[in-house]
Formats: C-alpha cells, sequence, structure tokens
C-alpha cells in the first residue's frame, strides 16, 4: 500500500504539462529587479526585509546592505510589496519591466512599533503578512530571542500565544499535557525540515543553537493537511539567517548561578551553569558557510540534575539572488543528562531518593537536512527537501537491578517534494507535493522495528476578492510500524479570511489532524525508577477535529490584538494508563475535547522605547468518557511582559493556575505558578551585556509534574559580540 501513496505522489508532481511549463518558466530570462531597502530616517540598509512580487511566487531577502535582487521576472506590471519586522510595510505599484531589462528601485522604510508586523511562510509554504495568513499565527524575531536572553529556544517560546511548556517539552492549546520527551503533538522543525525524534517523537531544544535563528513562527491549530502527523496541536518552524557576503564571527558567552533556599539546600557546593557559542559565517568560492561550535555546562538546581553538552552545526547555501537557490545542513550534539524523576520528600524536593542516585543517559544526535529549487518561475516553483535525523540513547541507571542499562537508537531518512503554482493571474496559490520516511528503530527495550510514513498533499488558497480569500486543502497519510497495525488517514482542512479594513482580519477554519503512536510509545517495555511500563502494540493512531474562529486588529498605530476561541474534539486520543499503581501502559482515550480562548496583545511606544507584551490561554479539557479534565492542562495561562528604553530593561511574568488532574499522586496539594524574571541590557566597547534574574521572588512551585520542583532564583551574565 505504502506503493501506492509513492506512485500518487509521483503522479502528482508529474501531471502532464504540468512539470513541463515548470521548467520551461523557470528557464527563461525575464527582467531582473534589484533594488536597496533603507531606514528612513538613518538611510542604513535594512537586513533581512521580505520583498514580494505579488500575484508571483517569486521573492528575496535583503542583505545587511538592504540589497535584494529577483531574477526571472516575466515582462509585466507588478506590484514590489516589502515587509520589515519592526517596520510599516511599503509597496511599490504599477513598477513595469521588459523582457531582458534590469530595473533598480528604492525602497525606504518608516519604523513602527516592534513586534507589529509579522511575515510567515510556515501556514502556506510561501511569504505572507501574519494578518493575511488564514491561520494562528505569531513570530518570535531574532530581537525578541536576543532580548529575553535564554539559553534555549523552548524559554522563549513560553511567551508567544497558546504555548505552554511542561518538563520541557512545548505544548500548544493543550494539545500535549505532559509527554516526558514522548510523541510530541507539536511539529518542531528547522528550516522547514522535521526534527523531531525518529522512536519517539521527541522535541530537544537543547540541540539547537541560538545564534543564527532568524525568527521562529508558531502556527496554532491543526495543521495535518499540509504537515501531517506530530501537527495535531501546531507547528515550530525555527528558521535561520541567510549568509551574507560580509564574513561574520560572532560569540557568545553566558554564566548563572542559582539560589537555593537555605531550608533546601542539598549541597554546599554553589551550583552553576556556563556555557559558549562561536560562530563564523563568510563566502567561500562564491559559496555562503557557516560553522558554530558551542558547549554548555550546568551542575542542575536539583541533585543528578547535571547536564553536559558539546553542540556543532554547519551550513552550505547558494549566493543570494541564485537563480536556483539551495542550501545544506548539519547538527550535531552530544548530551550526558542527569535523571532527576521525583523528589526524595516534601521537605527535600531538590534531592532523589538514594535508589536512583547517579541516573543518568547519554544522547548523540545527527540532524541533516537540505533544500533544492530545481525550477524558479514567477508562477512555478519545485522544492525537494531530503533529511537524515539520527540519535541513540543510553541510559544508565546503576541502582536499577530490573531495568540496568536501556540503550536504542533510531534513523529516520525522509524528504518532500513540493511544488508550488500560481494559477488564474496570481488568485489560486496551489501547493502540491508528497513526504516520505523510512524509519529504523533497534532498542534493547522496544525491539527492532521498520516505519514507513508516507503522504501526499494539496492546498488552494484563493483569493475570492479584495477582501474574501478561501482555503482547501487534504492530505492522506499511510503509517506502517513492524509488530503494529497500518493506517490510512486522510486530513482535509477548510478556511475563509475576511478582512473588512486594513485594520482588521477574521479567520474561520476547520481541520482534522492525526497522529501514528511513536515507537516509545507503542513498544516500550521496561522498568524505569521503580514503574513497570509494558507495551500495546494494538494502540492506535489518534486524531481530532478542531475548529477556530480569529480576528487580528491594530485599533490604533502601535497597537497589535489577537483573538481566537477554539474547540478541538479527540478520538483515540494517546496517554498513560495505569494497570495498576506500579504499571503503566499507552492506551487510547475513546473521546476528549479541549476548547478555550487564546488572547495576544502588543504595543509599543516612543518608537520602541516602552512596549507591552501579554498573552492569555483559556483551557477547557474533558475527558468525555469520564467527565475529568486532562492530566497536566492549566486552565489559565497568562504572560506579561514590559521592555524599556529599547529592550534594555526587561520584565517578565508567567501564571499558570493549578493543574487540575493528575496521574500518579492525585492527593498531593496543587497550586498556582507565578514566576517573575527581571533583565538588564549595556553595550560597552562593541559588547552587548546582559544581567538576569530568572524567579526573582524567590517562588517555590511544583513544576506541572506532581513531586518535581521548579527552578530557584539564577543570577546570570551573558557576554555577545560580534565583529
Amino acid at each position: 500500500m505504502t506503493r501506492g501513496v509513492r506512485a500518487l505522489g509521483l503522479l502528482l508532481l508529474t501531471f502532464p504539462g504540468v512539470t513541463a511549463r515548470a521548467v520551461a518558466q523557470g528557464e527563461r530570462g525575464g527582467a531582473v529587479i534589484t533594488g536597496t531597502v533603507t531606514d528612513r530616517e538613518s538611510d542604513s540598509g535594512v537586513d533581512g526585509a521580505v520583498v514580494l512580487l505579488r500575484g508571483t511566487l517569486l521573492h528575496s531577502r535583503t542583505t545587511e546592505r538592504g540589497r535584494f535582487l529577483l531574477n526571472g521576472v516575466p515582462p509585466g506590471t507588478y506590484t514590489l510589496t516589502v515587509l520589515a519586522f519592526g517596520y510599516s510595510p511599503d509597496s511599490l505599484p504599477g513598477l513595469a519591466v521588459a523582457d531582458g531589462e534590469t530595473r533598480d528601485v528604492a525602497v525606504a522604510l518608516v519604523r513602527a512599533a516592534v513586534g507589529l508586523t509579522d511575515v510567515v511562510v510556515t501556514a502556506t509554504r510561501a511569504p505572507e503578512r501574519g494578518e493575511e495568513s488564514g491561520a494562528s499565527v505569531s513570530v518570535l524575531s531574532r530581537q525578541g530571542l536576543t532580548r529575553r536572553n535564554v539559553t534555549t529556544l523552548d524559554q522563549a517560546l513560553v511567551y508567544e500565544p497558546g504555548v505552554t511548556v511542561n518538563a520541557g517539552q512545548i505544548d500548544i492549546r493543550g494539545s500535549t499535557g505532559l509527554a516526558r520527551g514522548v510523541g510530541s503533538r507539536v511539529l518542531l522543525m528547522l528550516d522547514g525540515h522535521p526534527i523531531l525524534s525518529g522512536d519517539g517523537g521527541e522535541t530537544d531544544f537543547e540541540s539547537l543553537p541560538l545564534l543564527d535563528v532568524d525568527r521562529v513562527e508558531v502556527v496554532r491549530g491543526a495543521y495535518s493537511a499540509l504537515y501531517g502527523s506530530n501537527a495535531l496541536g501546531g507547528v515550530v518552524n525555527a528558521l535561520t539567517t541567510a549568509i551574507d557576503s560580509t564574513p561574520v564571527t560572532t560569540a557568545r558567552l553566558h554564566f548563572g548561578t542559582w539560589q537555593q533556599p537555605d531550608r533546601y539546600r542539598f549541597t554546599n557546593h554553589q551550583l552553576d551553569e556556563r556555557g559558549f557559542g562561536l560562530q563564523r559565517s563568510q563566502q567561500l568560492g562564491g559559496v555562503g558557510a557557516r560553522v558554530f561550535l558551542g558547549r554548555e555546562v550546568s551542575d542542575g538546581f536539583r541533585q543528578d540534575d547535571a547536564h553536559d553538552a558539546w553542540l556543532a552545526r554547519a551550513k552550505l547555501a547558494s549566493p543570494a539572488g541564485s537563480v536556483h537557490p539551495w542550501d545544506v545542513y548539519g547538527v550535531w550534539a552530544r548530551e550526558d543528562l542527569g535523571e532527576f524523576f521525583t523528589w526524595r520528600s516534601e521537605s527535600q524536593p531538590f534531592e532523589v531518593d538514594s535508589a536512583t542516585r547517579n541516573d543518568h543517559e547519554i544522547d548523540y544526535k545527527l540532524l541533516t537536512g537540505a533544500s533544492f529549487t530545481p525550477v524558479v518561475g514567477a508562477a512555478t516553483l519545485l522544492r525537494v527537501s531530503p533529511y537524515v535525523n539520527y540519535n541513540s540513547v543510553q541510559n544508565d541507571f546503576p541502582n536499577d537491578t530490573i531495568s540496568g542499562r536501556n540503550n536504542h537508537r533510531a534513523a529516520r531518512l525522509g524528504g518532500t517534494v513540493d511544488l508550488s503554482l500560481r494559477l488564474g493571474s496570481g488568485a489560486h496559490a496551489v501547493d502540491l507535493g508528497t513526504d516520505v520516511a523510512h524509519t529504523v528503530v533497534t532498542s534493547n527495550f522496544l525491539g527492532s522495528h521498520h516505519i514507513n510514513d508516507d503522504a501526499v498533499f494539496a492546498q488552494d488558497v484563493v483569493r475570492l476578492s479584495d477582501r474574501w480569500d478561501g482555503s482547501l486543502g487534504a492530505r492522506l497519510d499511510y503509517h506502517q510500524a513492524t509488530g503494529g497495525r497500518p493506517v490510512w488517514s486522510p486530513s482535509p482542512k477548510v478556511g475563509l479570511t475576511f478582512r473588512p479594513g486594513s485594520r482588521l482580519s477574521t479567520r474561520m477554519s476547520v481541520a482534522h489532524g492525526f497522529r501514528s503512536p511513536s515507537a516509545i510509545e507503542q513498544f516500550v517495555n521496561t522498568t524505569q525508577f521503580g514503574i513497570r511500563v509494558i507495551p500495546n502494540p494494538d494502540l492506535k493512531s489518534e486524531r481530532v477535529w478542531s475548529t477556530e474562529a480569529g480576528v487580528t486588529s491594530t485599533p490604533l498605530p502601535g497597537l497589535r490584538m489577537d483573538a481566537a476561541a477554539f474547540q478541538s474534539e479527540y478520538r483515540d486520543l494517546i496517554a498513560p494508563c495505569s494497570v495498576n499503581f506500579s504499571t503503566y501502559t499507552f492506551c487510547n482515550l475513546n473521546r476528549a475535547r479541549v476548547r478555550g480562548l487564546d488572547l495576544s496583545v502588543k504595543t509599543g511606544w516612543a518608537e520602541d522605547l516602552l512596549s507591552l507584551e501579554g498573552t492569555y490561554l483559556l483551557l477547557d479539557s474533558k475527558d468525555l468518557d469520564t467527565a475529568l479534565p486532562l492530566p497536566y492542562r492549566s486552565r489559565h495561562n497568562i504572560t506579561g511582559t514590559v521592555n524599556a528604553l529599547r529592550g534594555l530593561v526587561g520584565l517578565d511574568l508567567r501564571f499558570r493556575s493549578r493543574v487540575q488532574q493528575v496521574l500518579q499522586y492525585p492527593l498531593d496539594p496543587r497550586g498556582d505558578i507565578t514566576v517573575v524574571d527581571l533583565r538588564v541590557g549595556y553595550r560597552v566597547a562593541g559588547i552587548a551585556l546582559q544581567a538576569k534574574v530568572t524567579n526573582l521572588f524567590q517562588a517555590f512551585y511544583v513544576d506541572v509534574q506532581e513531586r518535581t520542583p521548579g527552578a530557584p532564583r539564577q543570577v546570570s551574565l551573558t557576554a555577545f559580540r560580534a565583529f
């Protein structure tokens, strides 16, 4: 059956006439449009602005000097639109070009409140304004990431609308709860390539370097129609910066120390974390090259919570303005992680029981991928994106005579072929493609398994009028794992966007999501920390129907508001189930529902001298068979950020109401979580210095999972220099 899916995908891409027209359009000369995008006040170039040729697939990003290049433009008259973070959008209408002509244009942008204009590609696989997207989408910019002074992406993503983080795992709109690194319902991508682990579907932010991240796009709601399994609750896509022609060396050093309350101290040694990152970008023979090397070492704030990691990344890319752009990347990580599972006692919350002392695991990860565009034209673009993800884990539990040493490894080889078309004078944005992946898992507590995941997908976003857009998409997935049952899953999606004015956009959508069980969920057979987990080879794939209605508004200059009401109806939701007090398995819940509200606001004054951001997520979750709330969800989730003096001073707030339901210790007391962080920064001699105090008021709290303490106060210092 999997051959049928692959054949259907090939048929879509070679439909009579389509490829021939694509090659013809991609190879013809046409016109060339070059130009410069500048800041109107300073007259300096704007780096990273997106330049779009309306009604076509042609787009470009500006260099550090603000230059851009569009090749192969068919003769005609166009509107050129420029979008840049921190600036108001601008357009050049009536731009006429003839065949063989080279036009040079200039666009001067006016500064606006930072964060009020987002450019996204993940929702439709093509650049568009966030306000024009039919999805609930937000963007964490490079500037916002730098301001928050974090060591991993998830520490900043928690401030994005609809996002919570539970024990290091990302959750969007309550889709995941607590997964402990298994079976993420949020698809994590790097430059459009999926990077979840092949054995457990795990999100690992530790292995992703921060220095070359340009922005992170967060799409909320079921998005399986485009991205398949694991996009059940949403998509997080980390996009890296382009490699400029000017050589750049970037260095980042950080050091932090935890201040444990005296009554909970378990050691006389100071508990610290420290790390460095060194990155070099330059052109080598006309090819852009970037390499990164980093080290992260942490004592952890809990016993057996140490962390030691080496990180490396390399990227090669075609020169800016290439007719057929391409890039290749590789990420390598080695991590030695301590295993803190549960506290020793309520009076000794940062210590572990002596029976689990010195438990740790060693992880290796290698993520590689590439993107090639053999066909590029005004109305046609063909992109081929292969990838290979490898991970291995070795658990070492010296005091556990039952499980002892567990190890497993997984290799996932896959790729996407994606054909984008602009039809009907640009009124139809059509996307056709196929995904193919094969995973091999070898483990002494999972067994050996081969997993096939194949799919075909199609989407049409149609401009119905100047105010109305519609979208219709569908995907057919096939999943088969040795030892499990094969599954076919169709995932349709329909959406409608209405823009009654330039400052208001509304959206509605209905979508189907699907996630196949990971190898760990389906086949795990082990005992860890005294808890027995047994396999369930009959575990079924989970499905969801998700509906939402939302509105984005900029009622005043410098103010942006977004609100969405959503409801997700789950079938066969995969969750840990108790066989008895000490034995668990993964099973399917018959019916479950999550509904709620997702609100956000951003505002800024006086050219970002003062800016405010806030989010509110209301969750009403229920197991419809037991009428109990789904575990590890908080009903009320609030974040707030105040930035002053263009981010040199900042205050961050996170609030979560008490977790409504837990699995193992339901009689343990549960309370709200309130954490406040303080940030300050200063630049001296070309070095950006940042100081941060997390958990400023030394709040003690249980971090979502029962008997797991959250982090105490930490004081840290970061130094950053680009030269």
